[in-house]
């Protein structure tokens, strides 16, 4: 009988081998709008915080430019995607400085802990939560900022989680549809 970790390691090594219109890389455009929509949403978040009270900024910073980084990059997506490991490629960040922030990590095939799943849904309903309250002043700010979120969380949610090889990843949408809770309109059975 297989153990379960190593049935979870084939499962997963068996998705990354499947032909996948992502496994050829990212496209420039796509790249482009998940890494300025993020990156934005963490600039005029921080922004805005320090126009109003500079002391809140420091836990914003802990939850974006720390909570991606040295948690979600580190230690639960990267370390478990596909596309970095199998075909040299990064959605959100540039392939070098993703495989420096993985320097000395191994690959993960295991899915996420509760710990793990908590300190993700944590960071990524944080992120634009957090500054709303300091971007009300600022109206042009607040849209900037909106806008950001709408791009980055709806290019997530409708394009690039929906063809995800990160099977354990929370925001995986591929079992969600395969699984039968929603149409596979998009043809995922072929893209993944």
């Amino acid at each position: 009988m297989i153990e379960q970790s190593e049935y979870i390691k084939r499962e997963i090594i068996m998705i990354d081998k499947q032909p996948c219109a992502l496994a050829k890389g990212f496209s420039i455009r796509e790249k482009i709008w998940a890494q300025v929509s993020f990156l934005g949403m963490g600039i005029i978040g921080t922004i805005g915080i320090i126009q109003v009270d500079w002391k809140w900024v420091i836990p914003y910073s802990v939850i974006y430019w720390y909570g991606i980084v040295g948690v979600v990059m580190r230690h639960l997506n990267c370390p478990r995607c596909p596309h970095l490991h199998e075909f040299g490629d990064c959605l959100q960040a540039p392939v070098a400085f993703t495989r420096l922030v993985l320097k000395n990590k191994k690959r993960k095939f295991k899915p996420y802990a509760p710990i793990e799943k908590f300190l993700f849904y944590f960071i990524f309903i944080s992120i634009p939560v957090f500054p709303i309250y300091f971007l009300i002043p600022n109206t042009v700010l607040s849209v900037a900022f909106l806008t950001c979120v709408v791009m980055w969380y709806g290019g997530q949610f409708f394009h690039f989680c929906k063809a995800c090889r990160i099977k354990a990843c929370p925001f995986n949408r591929v079992k969600i549809m395969r699984n039968g809770a929603a149409p596979d309109t998009q043809g995922l059975q072929q893209n993944c």
